[in-house]
């Protein structure tokens, strides 16, 4: 049952989020992707973005991240 309720919160909480966007035709993607703007790199785990326009970000791009040193 609490399950289903998690399941039911986060299906409600993305169609809140993507019909409040300003986005004609808006699309989700999922999964660790990123999208370098000059020396800035942004990555998420999940894009909204216009579905004419396409996605910015891709898997590639996350080559750019620094990579953390194991202590």
């Amino acid at each position: 049952m609490r399950n289903t309720m998690k399941n039911i919160a986060i299906l409600l909480i993305t169609i809140l989020l993507v019909s409040a966007c300003s986005i004609k035709e808006p699309r989700m993607a999922f999964g660790k992707k990123c999208q370098v703007n000059g020396d800035k790199v942004t990555y998420s785990y999940v894009w909204i973005y216009d579905k004419t326009a396409g996605l910015p970000a891709d898997t590639e791009q996350c080559a750019a991240l620094p990579t953390k040193d194991k202590k």
